[in-house]
């Protein structure tokens, strides 16, 4: 029976920190947090986010090679994860930023000018060309481009596991400007550049006893800003972004006549990611806080036989084809104003709840109350590759991509898949392409994106907080005395970490830098 081979995750996710050697890598199984130690140690939750002098660590995107066995149809017959115990593998890897040399944001159509007009993109496209590394336990290989023929920009390190996994880490979170031009936007700054990029992994594998050297079916890797609450899942996932893509491309995704709505599979989690918006975000306060209807958490499972609740609830969600005010769910950024798209869910949540709505859904709430994830060892052969695709994609942005923090409006796009390769980016994209269009530099869209109340907006608490609790007292986030874009570009790794209390429904700010005390 024929075989293929392909990397998982599809799409990985590395994020930034100043830590210089310490460094944790991103969950791989759905609903499962991050081992915070090191790469094959099990999941210590009093490790940390921060190295012991107050440094955040950086986060690895681990991949792995899946041989997928098929059937004289072209089905999947069987899985197996193929290591350096296997085969000789060869790691190969391409990131770039773009940034500089992307058009401003946002998007103005055939009217758009280009950020650093005039300058040649040679000298702001920060591209570390391809590099390999192969092998079982290396050490970490530096990627690094040159930005303004004036200052080397690393992009991150390649290392690999005892079992030859390739490790991706992102760079350091630093952002400078080599001309010590003025920060003056919070997207556009000409003369700056930061360290995130993205790109593609490839992987050649010759099997033991074999001569022929076999391509793996590459993934992409996107190395993006530090996730500080990553406790707190986002309403609408980059995971569900992504997925109602690939419905256009696979009916067999989209909701049909058909389609089996699990409460426990496809609605809780919506309700639960909308309840805990609460603890990180000012504007989702007033709606779903504990005690009140919107704490939807506390009333599960009544929420499955209550026809009046769950129309309630649906009636206030936006239409993605048809977006409403503010005061609707999620209580997020809204679509009142053209300029600024709004967070909805995406057309196949949206259309699972109005299932759920009606009453056409499996009422399978375990008696025993939510179910435990399985951990990644624990997941069948078959199902830990798009284990790790999803796991990946669901602890990121899926809007307001305005311009968004991993990713932006790029995603929405069918031009950036490739309909024949489920879940993967165009391998015809060039590196940096995914982040292009990004702040840059990324701190100064996190110092003007928390609450704005003069738009009633709130973007992307479940990555950014706008206020957290500091044991009771609920505090915000970023100190009164930043008020300039340079005061996150130097202090952002000083701002505290989101966790869940342990023993309790409350997620608290933790590792919050001791220089933070005295907040002006």
């Amino acid at each position: 029976m024929p075989s293929t081979y392909r990397i998982h995750p599809s799409i990985g996710i590395a994020r930034v920190g100043d830590s210089p050697d310490e460094y944790f890598v991103g969950s791989g199984a759905p609903g499962v947090p991050p081992s915070l130690n090191r790469p094959d140690a099990p999941h210590d939750p009093n490790s940390g986010y921060k190295d012991d002098q107050g440094r955040i660590k950086r986060q690895g995107a681990r991949f792995r090679i899946y041989e997928y066995t098929l059937d004289e149809a072209g089905a999947t017959m069987q899985v197996r994860e193929v290591t350096a115990t296997d085969a000789q593998i060869e790691w190969k890897v391409h990131l770039a930023n773009r940034k500089a040399a992307a058009a401003k944001f946002p998007p103005r159509g055939e009217d758009e000018e280009r950020r650093n007009d005039g300058v040649p993109e040679s000298r702001l496209i920060i591209d570390s060309g391809p590099q390999k590394i192969s092998g079982v336990e290396q050490p970490m290989k530096r990627l690094q481009g040159r930005f303004m023929d004036a200052v080397d920009v690393p992009l991150g390190d390649l290392l690999t596991d005892s079992a030859g996994r390739l490790i991706v880490l992102g760079g350091f979170g630093k952002s400078q400007s080599p001309s010590d031009s003025p920060l003056i936007h919070y997207a556009n700054n000409d003369g700056w550049c930061d360290d995130v990029s993205d790109g593609p992994v490839r992987a050649t594998i010759r099997l033991n006893g074999s001569t022929e050297t076999i391509e793996a079916d590459p993934a992409w890797v996107i190395v993006a800003p530090p996730d500080f609450a990553p406790a707190i899942e986002n309403v609408v996932t980059l995971y569900d972004v992504v997925y109602d893509v690939m419905a256009k491309f696979d009916p067999s995704l989209a909701i049909s006549d058909a389609t089996n709505v699990s409460f426990t599979r496809d609605i809780y989690p919506i309700l639960r990611r909308a309840s805990n918006m609460y603890w990180v975000s000012l504007k989702a306060a007033g709606f779903h806080a504990p005690g009140s209807f919107g704490f939807f958490i506390s009333r599960v499972p009544a929420l499955q036989n209550d026809a009046a609740a769950r129309d309630r609830i649906f009636q206030a969600l936006r239409d993605p084809k048809d977006p409403k005010d503010g005061s609707l769910m999620p209580k997020l950024a809204a679509n009142t104003d053209p300029t600024i798209p709004g967070v909805s869910l995406t057309q196949v949540q949206y259309e699972r709840m109005k299932r759920w709505r009606d009453g056409e859904f499996e009422a399978d709430w375990p008696e025993n109350g939510e179910p435990t994830p399985l951990l990644f060892d624990e997941l069948p052969d078959m199902e830990a590759p798009h284990a790790l695709d999803r796991a990946a994609l669901e602890a990121c942005v899926g809007g307001g991509f305005y311009p968004g923090i991993e990713v932006g409006r790029i995603m929405l796009e069918e031009a950036t898949y490739d309909r024949n390769r489920p879940f993967r980016i165009n391998a015809k994209l060039d590196p940096g392409t995914l982040t292009a269009r990004m702040a840059v530099p990324w701190q100064a869209d996190f110092l003007a994106c928390g609450f704005d109340d003069g738009l009633n907006v709130d973007w992307w608490p479940g990555q950014r907080p706008d206020q957290v609790f500091r044991g009771q007292e609920r505090l915000d986030w970023v100190p009164s005395g930043w008020h300039s874009f340079r005061d996150m570009v130097e202090n952002w790794s000083q701002l505290g970490i989101v966790v869940k209390e342990e023993g309790t429904v409350r997620y608290v700010e933790d590792e919050r830098s001791l220089d933070l005390d005295n907040e002006g």
